[in-house]
């Protein structure tokens, strides 16, 4: 059960890191066309944080896949994609085509037949 924690763990923070990105780039972008991008975002602290996300989530990544194979560690990743759908639908008000709920239909049904096997 460690393990699953760990994996846990890692999709929270690979998810934070990613919705920090899209936070960080948006308060870069509104802070005016003076500077060049890479430098304005440079000043936002989401910048730094979705880093540390990151980095601690891929620390984390590789813990899990100590103690995991790979094959049965690796469709953990696609709830990543589940878990930034929703998240970015629910903070940051995103809109979602019904296409694209159907593809996290899809992917949560193709996860569960592999934790099936």
């Amino acid at each position: 059960m460690f393990v699953y924690g760990l994996i846990a763990l890692a999709l929270t923070l690979t998810t934070s890191g990613q919705i920090l990105q899209k936070v960080a780039a948006h308060h870069a972008l509104a802070r005016g066309e003076g500077t060049h991008f890479i430098l304005r975002i440079l000043y936002v602290p989401q910048t730094y944080w979705a880093v540390a996300c990151l980095v601690a989530g891929t620390v984390t990544w590789l813990a899990v896949l100590y103690y995991m194979d790979v094959s049965k560690a690796t469709p953990f990743l696609s709830l990543g994609f589940i878990l930034v759908t929703l998240v970015s639908r629910i903070r940051l008000h995103e809109t979602i085509s019904p296409r694209r709920w159907l593809g996290v239909l899809f992917v949560t049904v193709g996860l569960w037949l592999v934790a099936m096997t």
